[in-house]
């Protein structure tokens, strides 16, 4: 073979194999497709919302980020998606509601939408000047999942779901600044401002760990502390991680204890998944209170309630939900149906409104996927105050992942996605009303 032939055949390759790779038929998916939902996100006017299709189960070769509104005939109204790559991990929106982030675990990033317009004709974009599905993707570790802003918005925090780093991104110059190591299979990141420091649980440990991230003259410094949590009974696998309404406290949802060597849960009498109650005191952990349940758990969902209480009854109202908190007088602080509160014109029903008015807690959705049904926890009696059962319903749902946004005092919404039934609820909450939890939309 001549040296000229030589010389052409590599090139005859490379343009049969770039032919091959332009011709590449992708799947798409329908717009407004319901298809593995991790993560939702409630606009503040109370209409809006968006919720994040991450095919997990590969139909596609995209997820999706879609845009939803309620309208006035309390319909559940597609308006708008972006194609977001797959796999999709988690979202985080910016304060204003102009930014959204995305993590895709199979990528190996992070990417940014806008969201524009004026509510009620919100529309979600990419950045001007984007080439193909979607814009380039920010590149970081294996599989980034969780993620939370920094209090000004100028770093974004990304957990790493498969061996637990921690990237910081800066969101000016859109590039990842420093990359720390966590333990592994981070399952939630959150920033509390009381501290300043951020929390993140783990699938992997009994730990919760405490990151110090700050900047410098000289760079951006991350330090971690990792902290044990002293279970009453055995057990770790942190699948959600959650801070209280008034920041005071922390919640995490434990599941039973793992065996990575049989990949399957131990049940016996020395394990119990439970809810915790935590507090963060000099750089300790120190449990307030804990909650033991049945079930195999998934993710949680924290709504803060309050009721109407004047400026100058707001300090004994935060005391009489201390109260609660710490299991004293939690009959006076938990929150009461409303068919328990009114009694005929008795003096007990006067007096039990009369504590209504200074109540302050937070409910708490707690999912239990193998169950088909959610927990509803009241914090200040810490029990079980009722559940939502799927069972009896004529297609299935295993609620997973959830999502609350709180509307007022005692009202909000709450998602449920029923992850691998790709289907996804949702309700509207009043705890004051004669039917606390009702469903008013259903995507699938």
């Amino acid at each position: 073979m001549s040296r000229f032939f030589r010389f052409l055949l590599p090139l005859a390759f490379a343009a049969v194999f770039m032919s091959c790779d332009s011709d590449t038929k992708y799947i798409y998916p329908p717009e407004g497709v319901v298809n593995r939902i991790t993560d939702f996100y409630f606009f503040d006017d109370g209409k809006s919302f968006i919720y994040l299709s991450s095919n997990m189960n590969r139909r596609y070769d995209f997820g999706e980020l879609v845009l939803m509104e309620i309208d006035d005939a309390g319909d559940l109204v597609y308006k708008n998606s972006l194609l977001v790559p797959s796999i999709a991990g988690k979202m985080t929106v910016s304060a204003d509601e102009k930014d959204v982030y995305i993590t895709t675990r199979d990528k190996h990033g992070v990417v940014r939408a806008k969201v524009v317009g004026k509510s009620g004709s919100y529309r979600l974009q990419y950045e001007e000047g984007t080439k193909g599905d979607y814009p380039d993707i920010l590149k970081t570790k294996k599989e980034p999942y969780a993620m939370t802003l920094s209090e000004d918005e100028s770093k974004l925090m990304v957990t790493h779901i498969l061996n637990g780093e921690l990237s910081v991104i800066d969101t000016e110059e859109w590039k990842v600044i420093k990359t720390s190591k966590l333990k592994y299979g981070v399952t939630e990141i959150l920033y509390d401002k009381n501290s300043g420091y951020y929390l993140a649980s783990h699938r992997s440990s009994g730990n919760i760990s405490l990151i110090e991230a700050k900047e410098t003259l000289e760079e951006f410094v991350v330090a971690v502390r990792e902290l044990p949590i002293d279970l009453p009974t055995k057990g770790f696998d942190v699948r959600s991680l959650k801070q209280s309404g008034d920041g005071e406290v922390f919640y995490a949802v434990f599941q039973n204890t793992y065996n990575e060597d049989t990949y399957e849960y131990a049940y016996d009498e020395d394990t119990a998944p439970q809810i915790v109650t935590f507090k963060i005191e000099d750089k300790e952990l120190k449990i307030v209170k804990s909650l033991t349940v049945a079930g195999n758990l998934g993710e949680m969902a924290v709504l803060p309630y309050s009721s109407e209480t004047p400026e100058e009854d707001e300090e004994s109202a935060g005391d009489d939900a201390e109260k609660g908190d710490d299991g004293d007088d939690s009959e006076a602080n938990g929150f009461v149906r409303a068919e328990e509160e009114t009694t005929d014109d008795s003096d007990a029903a006067s007096e039990e409104n009369e504590k209504t008015s200074k109540r302050i807690g937070d409910m708490i959705f707690v999912s239990v996927p193998k169950e088909e049904k959610l927990l509803v926890i009241d914090s200040a009696r810490n029990s079980i105050r009722d559940e939502i059962s799927y069972k009896d319903d004529k297609k299935d749902c295993h609620p997973y992942q959830l999502y609350a946004k709180s509307t007022g005092n005692t009202t909000g919404y709450l998602f449920v996605s029923c992850f691998q039934d790709d289907r996804a609820y949702l309700y509207s909450i009043d705890l004051m009303s004669e039917e606390i939890i009702k469903k008013i939309g259903v995507l699938e």
